[in-house]
C-alpha cells in the first residue's frame, strides 16, 4: 500500500491526495479527465485513522456541512 503525505491547506486543514486512477475507477473523474465535484464525509473512526466515504449528492443537505 502506498504512502502519502499530509499536506497543508489553505490556513486551517490538512489533506491528502487520493489516487485519480482510483477515482476514476469509482466514476469520479469526467471524460477531460477532471475529478468531479462530489460530497464526501470523513469520519474519525480510531486515533490516526479516518475513513473517506462518497456520499450520493441527491442524499447530501448542505445543512449537514
Amino acid at each position: 500500500m502506498p504512502i502519502h503525505q499530509l499536506v497543508q491547506v489553505g490556513r486551517t486543514s490538512g489533506g491528502v491526495v487520493l489516487p485519480k486512477s482510483e477515482l476514476r475507477a469509482l466514476g469520479l473523474v469526467d471524460d477531460e479527465g477532471n475529478v468531479k465535484d462530489q460530497p464526501v464525509r470523513i469520519t474519525l473512526t480510531d486515533t490516526g485513522t479516518w475513513e473517506v466515504s462518497v456520499i450520493d449528492p441527491s442524499d447530501y443537505s448542505m445543512a449537514e456541512g
